[in-house]
């Protein structure tokens, strides 16, 4: 039975449930409130932020189905905050003809003709970072491989200098995690001093591609007009931030939770290397279990159902991904990593208009970093005393990913 808007201040009473997208909880623990969510109050409204939480993939994917036919995409961040300095995040936060425009340039970058003659470059930076630990038979996932390898890939399709690759991976965690365990102001004042850095940075990047361009993608997008005009210094700072966080994070959180459970399950680890067949459905089905990212929409039309709610213009509706990639009527025991799952559609990378522009580039990595760590550490195993934590936050991910296994020999790549 459908609730109308006239009655949504009683169901916002109801329903009031809190919702705290920073909880000092494990993934676990945040995945099983949801799946209570689920079961007893599938739209619960969290007075903190004032929103809605989705729970269900139903109702998740009708959300981000409608992106620009009903729900915008302004503000992404659940409390409706700006947290990076920026104007809006481009192209997450920009809907309708704009968001089209923005799409039409960035989609032919980086589809697959152009990320699959990348594949020997990513393989070559792959090997560079295992060669900096095989021999000394441990590492520390997250800053030795997991963060630098897509932000090395990043700089290098950017054209940028890649021993910036440590300063950038530093902007990225100070915008997406803040400072763990410190204060609110702490944290402001970190992610305040990344964007005055990181601007200035890409302000560099854009003056020289301006005064001197090529044929690389930083290039093609400083050169590029919408509507006869060249897009503004202060849209391409706003879009580069974007993709340079786009492009680290969620590539990272998934390495850092995959390697977290397969020191764990090295059966599965070897199985997955087993049958040819079996990689491409076994990196989906970790894309299905990790879901980092956890998007927000919200109301643009007079109404809009989500549910059994009829919402009204402006209203905000959070979608964790992984609660609806965790979601039993779409995915059976969905808490398992099953690499013989029946192929349904999960929404890591999101879905409809706003899907992941970088999807492409993301599963080529992925690909590539898994099949380089298992060629060159078949079996690991966590460090003796070494507890992985992890975080929610505004992409969710795993911290202290330290692994021991034989050592092997450097191959020397570039």
């Amino acid at each position: 039975m459908s609730t109308d808007v006239k009655n949504l201040e009683a169901e916002r009473e109801k329903r009031t449930r809190p919702y705290d997208p920073y909880a000092q909880v494990t993934i676990d623990e945040f995945l099983a409130d949801l799946a209570d969510r689920r079961e007893k109050c599938p739209m619960s409204w969290s007075p903190d932020g004032e929103f809605w939480v989705a729970s269900t993939y139903a109702e998740i994917s009708s959300v981000m189905r409608r992106n620009n036919r009903g729900f915008v995409s302004f503000p992404n961040i659940p409390d409706g905050t700006l947290v990076f300095g920026q104007k809006r995040q481009i192209p997450i936060e920009l809907d309708g003809p704009i968001h089209k425009e923005y799409r039409r340039l960035l989609d032919p970058l980086f589809a697959p003709g152009q990320i699959n003659p990348r594949e020997e470059q990513i393989r070559a930076v792959a090997n560079g970072l295992i060669d900096d630990f095989i021999e000394s038979g441990r590492c520390d996932i997250i800053p030795q491989f997991a963060f630098p390898l897509p932000g090395t890939v990043f700089l290098s399709i950017m054209d940028w200098p890649l021993e910036d690759a440590p300063q950038m991976n530093a902007w990225v965690h100070a915008f997406l995690h803040g400072v763990p365990g410190g204060t609110q102001e702490e944290t402001d004042a970190a992610r305040a001093e990344a964007s005055e850095k990181s601007r200035a940075y890409i302000q560099k990047m854009v003056d020289e591609r301006r005064a001197n361009p090529g044929d690389d993608i930083t290039s093609m997008i400083v050169n590029y007009e919408i509507d006869g005009a060249p897009i503004s210094d202060e849209d391409l700072s706003d879009l580069f931030v974007m993709m340079m966080m786009a492009g680290l994070d969620t590539v990272q959180s998934v390495i850092a939770q995959s390697m977290n459970y397969f020191a764990k399950h090295q059966d599965q680890w070897a199985e997955m290397f087993s049958d040819p067949e079996l990689l491409d459905p076994a990196i989906e089905e970790l894309l299905r279990w990790t879901s980092p990212a956890v998007p927000t929409r919200s109301v643009a039309d007079e109404t809009a159902q989500v549910g059994d709610l009829e919402l009204k213009q402006g209203e905000r509706v959070h979608c964790p991904l992984a609660a609806a990639n965790r979601d039993p009527e779409q995915f059976p025991d969905p808490d398992a990593v099953d690499f013989h799952r029946e192929s349904k559609p999960h929404l890591t990378f999101g879905m409809g208009t706003h899907r992941c522009v970088g999807l492409h580039l993301a599963r080529k990595e992925l690909r590539i970093a898994f099949e380089e760590l298992h060629r060159r550490i078949p079996s690991f195993e966590l460090e003796p005393g070494c507890e992985p934590h992890e975080h929610l936050a505004l992409t969710w991910g795993v911290e202290d990913v330290r692994i021991v296994f034989e050592p092997g020999e450097r191959l020397g790549a570039a």
